[in-house]
């Protein structure tokens, strides 16, 4: 069976970005001045471990798929930071449970995780448990990865003595031969001797391991940091939804250095997770259940109709949290008397019901609850579900106790949370996921639940806000696929062959839902209107004048969103023209395949300006921290490292192809053909040998530092490349641009993605979603967006965040250009606006150049603006005509 191609979600590839981003300034800049650099935050060395030690944490919300990212972390900081073939990599996680899940993922071939390695290290890899790792051979750790799977607690203890990991293991002396005096010098001796240990602590302290701490947040007391200073790592990297931020030493308190922080609305966006989540409260418990498996029959109505169409099974449960036992009140409604009040006044079948808590562990025997022969779809327990336990079936939450503090409901939330196969629905009925509490205030039960959104999901609070909607009638009733859903009329002046048109546009299985009534005007829509198809509907109508808001009062009434779940007031669906380019009479999205469309023979390069400037620099001298107010010696950190690591490996004498294939290994170039990757650099390399005098063995012992300026250099000769194919293309198709609303974005709640949102004091009027994506409270670009808020042509502004998926972007020479902000006048012109501090405005000509095209392209129907020091009377006389 072929491996999973499992394609990184944005933020994860972000994620990763910004990691390698790090990793990258550090053998120049140090841990600290590099985190500072990358993230503009400060940066807090932990206790007891060297300062200099990458100590970082990426931030990922509950459903965000946090480990697949620390998979790829591996090979990021193997190529980028460690310059190692053969990391050695720690892998700690928070419980047994989670220890099997994680092994079984990291040894399955098929699995994403395992694929993410594989892509990496290729059968270069071992996965291995302590007890395993206690015979590890020395092939075996140096020949490749080697990933060490274990709790903290294998580890985390005050007296040594009592750890197998700490105690000499005849299968590990081989380890301990041979080793310099250097080596020796940073092992834990045997007592009174100078041999030392032949422990797996001793094994993992050599090879200064890559650690990565699962849950972090459960790792951060002082006992946790002394654990792992004992094994020198060379990086520490922590994955959690909920990091400390705390910094209160005397207390204990030491933050995380977030790296990376995912939002609620990239999730969202991604389909990643089921939001909102719809809330009804009732005092009575009865009725609270009621309403609960009314719900659950509903979602599995929907979800059969689903089926019917996609193919994709889903199977809705219910998480139903009874209470403790307490011999002080025998009537408090524990998990028995839930199953019982089930099946006795309910008819469900006990092989429906799975109590976990209270004494039982029915889902330790359901090892695959997705499997449509699983019968179970009400599990019912007290708090904390099996460790591991993850199913995306899981989508209403029903508590028969009140809800008084986040803890009550922060391990059970996420459960619901998670989107089956991530990938939205086409009946919002199964985008969403569901609470139903016995309680006698809502108010306070709502707060408790987006307490458990921040406080266990790793939401952030302004986000939860948002994320948990009241309703009176929750309307589950999901309409049949058969039933016709008719519009409002469209407007009068709108001509029968224009409609038709657009119905042509569709794809087929949609073309053959929509039917148009010429006497009544109006769309009859067959089945649920999905949010895709409202978006595709809105572009192949985007030339029929007032279709837009007759299509997404479609959309509303066939999902039955209700009120609370829409902005106030009038909103008009927000669509962006995008620049496109005439090809073979057919305009397509403008982008690098049209102005690179050959291939790059890198061969053709010459190394000569490379070779001239390239000096020999010796990495041992990078990194350089001063602690001799501690009576110790200076040391180059990341030399030293690297350094350290190499020797471990015993290889055989360096040649050039051999030397030239290993610096090829670590430099990513999907525009370059091996062949021709491997010519330059061996041209530059024998360069090096002739015109600098630079012997095979010298190239060999700097060979990371060689491989850096390389990447560099053939970064920077593409760079040169795509400019002048860019502009060779302005110069000879200028005519064959347009815009095209037909490939228009369509801003969507769903979609817009954001990293931090805006927490400012202003209050914002005109911005088209709820949330206003990073923009920081005050400063320039603040400054812009009051003007657009504060101005009476603009109806709607967005604010445009960099690199998420639904973001408006123009074509650069190398990569894309996300503007500021983009608007929607009051006359139905777009309006995208790029601020340009002053400092920076000379340096934006590719961005104000292409804007100004794609606006020239527009018929007048779009409008670009390059404001820069606060002056913005350009851009009013330009929204004006004047």
């Amino acid at each position: 069976m072929a491996a999973v191609n499992f394609e990184l979600r944005s933020y994860q590839q972000d994620a990763l970005d910004r990691l390698r981003d790090y990793l990258v300034k550090v053998p120049s800049l140090g841990a600290g001045t590099s985190f500072y650099a990358v993230t503009n935050a400060p940066y807090r060395p932990v206790p007891v471990m060297n300062p200099e030690t990458p100590y970082i944490c990426v931030r990922i919300p509950t459903g965000g798929g946090k480990t697949i990212v620390a998979a790829h972390s591996i090979g990021v900081a193997a190529k980028t930071y460690l310059q190692a073939d053969n990391p050695m990599v720690l892998w700690l996680v928070p419980s047994t449970a989670i220890l099997d899940q994680t092994l079984n993922a990291l040894r399955d071939l098929n699995h994403p995780y395992r694929t993410a390695l594989a892509a990496d290290f290729g059968r270069n890899l071992s996965v291995l448990t302590v007890q395993e790792a206690l015979s590890l051979s020395r092939p075996d750790a140096t020949g490749g990865a080697c990933i060490i799977v274990s709790t903290i607690q294998a580890f985390r203890i005050e007296e040594t003595a009592d750890r197998k990991v700490y105690q000499d293991a005849g299968a590990l002396m081989d380890h301990f031969s041979g080793l310099d005096q250097s080596q020796i010098d940073r092992l834990e001796k045997v007592e009174g001797t100078h041999r030392p240990v032949a422990s797996l602590a001793n094994v993992l302290r050599l090879h200064r391991p890559m650690v990565i701490v699962d849950e972090a947040h459960n790792v951060r007391g002082p006992l946790s940091f002394d654990t792992l200073a004992r094994f020198d790592p060379s990086l520490v990297l922590e994955f959690t939804a909920t990091p400390q931020l705390t910094h209160d030493p005397k207390n204990s308190n030491e933050p995380s250095n977030v790296l990376y922080h995912v939002s609620a609305a990239e999730l969202k966006a991604a389909e990643m997770i089921k939001l909102p989540i719809r809330l009804q409260t009732d005092t009575d418990w009865k009725k609270v259940i009621g309403q609960a498996l009314d719900c659950r029959t509903a979602l599995e109505e929907a979800a059969q109709a689903e089926q019917a169409e996609t193919g994709e099974y889903i199977r809705p449960i219910i998480l139903f949290q009874a209470q403790s036992k307490s011999s002080t009140d025998p009537d408090r409604l524990i998990p028995e008397s839930v199953a019982n009040f089930l099946t006795d006044d309910k008819r469900i079948p006990r092989d429906q019901i799975a109590i976990h808590g209270g004494g039982f562990k029915e889902l330790d025997g359901l090892d695959n609850i997705a499997d449509p022969a699983c019968p179970v779809r009400y599990v019912v327990t007290i708090q904390a579900l099996r460790e591991g336990w993850d199913c995306p079936f899981a989508y209403v939450l029903c508590s028969v106790a009140e809800l008084k503090s986040a803890t009550a409901v922060e391990q059970i939330l996420g459960r619901v949370l998670r989107m089956p196969k991530a990938h939205r629905k086409s009946r919002d009925l199964l985008n969403r996921a569901y609470a139903f509490v016995a309680s006698a205030n809502f108010n306070a039960t709502a707060e408790s639940l987006k307490d458990g959104l921040v406080d266990g999901a790793g939401f952030d609070r302004l986000e939860a806000a948002e994320l948990v909607k009241a309703h009176s009638e929750l309307q589950l009733d999901d309409p049949r696929s058969e039933y016709v859903h008719t519009s409002e009329p469209l407007p009068e002046a709108t001509m029968a062959s224009e409609i038709d048109d657009a119905i042509e546009k569709l794809p087929p299985s949609m073309k053959a839902r929509v039917q148009f009534e010429p006497e009544t005007r109006k769309l009859n829509i067959l089945g649920t209107v999905s949010r895709d198809q409202r978006n595709t509907m809105l572009l192949a109508f985007s030339k029929v004048k007032g279709a837009e808001r007759v299509i997404d009062r479609v959309f509303i009434s066939s999902n039955r969103i209700q009120a609370s779940e829409l902005p106030p007031g009038e909103r008009l669906p927000f669509i962006v023209p995008r620049l496109c380019i005439m090809r073979q009479g057919e305009l397509e999205l403008f982008g690098p395949d049209h102005f690179l469309d050959l291939p790059w023979n890198l061969a053709d390069c010459d190394p000569v300006q490379f070779v001239n400037r390239y000096q020999i620099k010796d990495a041992t001298k990078a990194g350089l921290i001063d602690v001799s107010d501690e009576g110790k010696m200076n040391i180059a950190f990341v030399g030293e490292l690297q350094s350290q690591l190499a020797t471990l490996i015993h290889e055989p004498a360096w040649t050039l192809p051999r030397l030239v294939n290993w610096i090829d290994r670590g430099i990513p170039h999907p525009d370059v053909t091996k062949p021709a990757a491997r010519i330059f650099i061996q041209k530059a390399l024998e360069a090096l040998q002739t015109v600098k005098g630079y012997s095979l063995d010298e190239l060999a012992r700097y060979k990371a530092e060689l491989r850096r300026s390389l990447a560099d250099e053939i970064q920077a000769l593409r760079q040169e490349r795509e400019a002048g194919c860019y502009a060779a293309l302005f110069t000879n198709d200028a005519q064959s641009f347009a815009t095209d609303s037909g490939m228009a974005l369509v801003f969507d709640d769903q979609s817009y993605a954001y990293n931090q949102p805006y927490k400012g004091a202003r209050k914002f009027n005109k911005h088209y979603f709820p949330i206003i994506g990073d923009l920081k409270p005050s400063g320039e670009e603040f400054d812009c967006a009051v003007f657009l808020d504060e101005h009476h042509s603009v109806r709607h502004w967005v604010r445009n965040v960099d690199r998420k998926p639904n973001a408006f972007w123009l074509q650069l020479p190398s990569g894309k250009f996300y503007p500021d902000f983009v608007a929607l006048l009051t006359d139905g012109r777009i309006l995208v606006v790029e601020y340009k501090g002053a400092d920076r405005l000379a340096g934006a000509q590719d961005k104000l150049k292409i804007g100004e095209l794609w606006a020239e392209s527009s018929d007048g129907k779009c409008l670009f603006s390059m404001p820069s020091n606060r002056d913005f009377s350009q851009l009013s006389a330009l929204i004006e005509g004047k």
